[in-house]
């Protein structure tokens, strides 16, 4: 495998899972590298990645005109509260698992200006309510994805048919589905 080098622009496509689920063919997203360390995964979300996410994945440079015209996301959720807290998952049974999470759960929505060249982040919602799914669906958290933990989750957006994101359901304490089992493993391994 080539050495994948951060290009603004550069259109890739990220394999998600290996073949699993007696599929005949891995499953690939597409994606933009923005900024010094954002993807903008298409017909989904942007968040930003590390570059260990960026070595260890399987990515190919693709020949597509890249997004121009694309504007950043200005609204993100950040984890409520300091420290930790241990989420437990399918208590009872025998898939139960223990996951740490950071912060003390829930998220508030802030906005992020980076126009100065340095963060200025703005409150605009102090504290997001669990019941509010539009709200919680509808923006990206503000942590950094890592290797193989978003690979999984890119694997469960094809899976589902639409943007999922396992960490946020985590954080504010939304039933997980056992599809999540692979992702799951991941985090708390």
């Amino acid at each position: 495998m080539t050495k994948n080098v951060w290009k603004a622009n550069q259109v890739i496509s990220i394999e998600t899972r290996c073949k699993d689920e007696d599929r005949k063919n891995n499953i690939y997203v597409l994606a933009q590298m923005i900024n010094k360390a954002q993807l903008l995964i298409f017909d989904l979300f942007s968040t930003s990645v590390t570059r260990q996410f960026i070595k260890n994945s399987n990515i190919y440079k693709q020949n597509i005109k890249p997004i121009t015209n694309y504007k950043f996301p200005k609204y993100k959720i950040e984890s409520l509260g300091m420290g930790s807290r241990h989420v437990t998952v399918w208590k009872g049974t025998t898939n139960e698992r223990k996951v740490l999470i950071l912060g003390q759960g829930g998220g508030r929505l802030i906005e992020e200006d980076m126009s100065t060249g340095s963060y200025k982040t703005k409150i605009i919602m102090p504290s997001i309510p669990v019941t509010d799914s539009e709200t919680i669906d509808k923006y990206e958290l503000t942590n950094v994805r890592v290797y193989a933990e978003l690979n999984e989750r890119l694997y469960l957006c094809y899976k589902f048919g639409k943007n999922v994101d396992p960490l946020k359901d985590l954080i504010f304490d939304r039933p997980i589905p056992l599809e999540y089992k692979e992702y799951i493993d991941i985090i708390s391994s």
